[in-house]
């Protein structure tokens, strides 16, 4: 293996190849990201040896106490890295044949990599559910294709002797989050099922909840994008955004180094990304056309915390506080920039709502978020197990029912199966709702933050963001609030707006 410092310098390489390859897959410049071509361009970072030989010099008395965090990062980001590389071909093939694939519905012919998004922004339902039929069919009919992306996983884990994707670090922590996420989805299924069954009637009248109504994951995917007609800005238009960021000081630009590019619209919207080619000197924010509806505007806000958070970090922070650590202290960036939709004030003052609008969108928003974090919840233990045998057909229909169980919606095994096409974030979600929340309440509390207008308050937070994933969300709460983490503050906090 070469030095710790060639290591580090090939692997910041890779990470902005990487990116790259990513970014210029949304912005629509090539069909797929070729990945692969970059494994192979770094064989060093991608070879399993290269972790071994960290692992041991970790596990070694010689190395120095100073030493072992970041060494303890870099190992985890190598052995992330050799499992991805040696799931590239399933993984590609997967994705090529969603791609290649097509769903017809209601006249009209689709991708079926589209199909999802093309729900969220179908208003009529007995169009939208025609749709969603033909979908759950080609997707059942990628299982195999599924299954073999997970084994491919599997063992590549066991060889590289590490932790599957999206597994947390300890028994302890596994077995503490999942406690939480039990009594998350207890201590908000009142309040979800009272605003649910109000959102199903805004959006048809005769619509309502199961068990007495036949509301599916589709109304719930339509209510998540667009909870009022025209309530947000289509997605390709920052001004609203602009101005809150300027008049909070913390400029979305950050002194040129985010670049925002418009991706070409194709059949159907794609959500907004952020990708940090070279942080925090380049980060590539790319979001969706001119054609896409108002209900992209959330996935916009997240993409641009993730983005701002970025463009913060001190460019002496090290390699790993920069590409490394906690995912869930990037993603909590992205859950605070979706809280101000939870804001009536900012609603009203950024987005010129009147107050009966603000309120509600304030409430339906709140619904979509806690939607987002009950499947979370449901999902943890469950596709944590699939990590033995995969999503078998009776994990699959298995999760598909606690999912319908806890959201009072039919929820299908072909759409179980499309999220599961993508690499395990359920822990991560969790865990950056929890931190954004306890980095709002201590912005609150020290400087009556409202929303982050105040400067001290947007001071504060980009002082955070400076160090990265120095340290790792647990470590960040308690350091920041003297607790850990809790998703109880999150309930909290979303059945009050709920109950609005």
């Amino acid at each position: 293996m070469a030095s710790l410092q060639a290591l580090r310098e090939e692997v910041e390489v890779f990470c902005r190849a990487q990116a790259e390859a990513l970014a210029d897959e949304a912005a629509g410049r090539v069909a797929l990201a070729d990945l692969a071509a970059v494994d192979r361009a770094h064989p060093t970072v991608v070879a399993p040896d290269t972790g071994s030989a960290l692992q041991a010099a970790l596990g070694s008395e010689r190395t120095p106490e100073a030493q072992r965090p970041r060494l303890g990062m870099l190992v985890a980001f190598l052995g992330r890295a050799v499992v991805e590389a040696e799931t590239r071909t399933a993984d590609d093939s997967l994705r090529q044949a969603r791609r290649a694939k097509r769903v017809s519905a209601a006249g009209e012919s689709r991708l079926l990599s589209t199909a999802w998004a093309a729900m969220a922004e179908e208003p009529d339902r007995p169009r939208r559910a025609a749709l969603a039929w033909t979908t759950e069919d080609a997707e059942l009919e990628l299982r195999e294709g599924v299954q073999r992306r997970w084994e491919a996983m599997r063992i590549a884990a066991e060889r590289a002797r590490v932790a599957p994707p999206g597994a947390l670090q300890s028994p302890e922590q596994v077995a503490a989050l999942e406690t939480e996420a039990g009594e998350f989805l207890r201590s908000t299924g009142d309040a979800w099922r009272e605003v649910l069954r109000y959102a199903c009637r805004r959006l048809d009248p005769d619509l309502n909840p199961l068990p007495r109504g036949d509301a599916a994951l589709h109304d719930l995917v339509r209510l998540s994008s667009a909870p009022l007609a025209g309530a947000f800005p289509p997605a390709d238009r920052l001004p609203a955004l602009r101005l809150w960021l300027d008049r909070s000081g913390l400029t979305l630009e950050a002194g040129g180094r985010v670049r925002l590019e418009t991706r070409t619209p194709s059949e159907a919207p794609l959500p907004a990304a952020c990708f940090a080619v070279d942080p925090p000197e380049r980060i590539r924010l790319v979001t969706s056309g001119p054609a896409v509806g108002h209900g992209a505007f959330p996935a916009l806000l997240d993409a641009a915390g993730r983005a701002r958070a970025a463009a913060a970090v001190s460019g002496s922070a090290p390699l790993e506080a920069r590409r490394m650590g906690d995912p869930a202290v990037r993603s909590s960036a992205g859950w605070l920039f979706r809280g101000v939709l939870r804001s009536e004030r900012w609603l009203r003052r950024s987005l010129g709502q009147s107050r009966t609008t603000a309120r509600e969108v304030a409430r339906l928003s709140a619904l979509t978020q806690l939607g987002e974090l009950r499947m979370a919840s449901v999902r943890l233990p469950l596709v944590r197990a699939m990590t033995a045998s995969g999503p078998t057909r009776a994990a699959v229909e298995a999760l598909a029912a606690a999912l319908t169980e806890a959201l009072f919606v039919q929820v299908t095994p072909g759409a179980v199966l499309a999220s599961l096409a993508r690499w395990p974030a359920e822990a991560e979600e969790l865990r950056a709702a929890a931190l954004a929340e306890r980095v709002l309440r201590q912005a609150d509390e020290r400087f009556d933050a409202d929303d982050f207008r105040n400067p001290g308050a947007a001071r504060w937070l980009g002082g955070l963001w400076a160090r990265g994933s120095e340290l790792d969300a647990d470590a960040l709460a308690q350091e920041i609030s003297g607790a850990p983490l809790s998703l109880a503050e999150v309930s909290r906090r979303l059945v009050a707006v709920l109950g609005a």
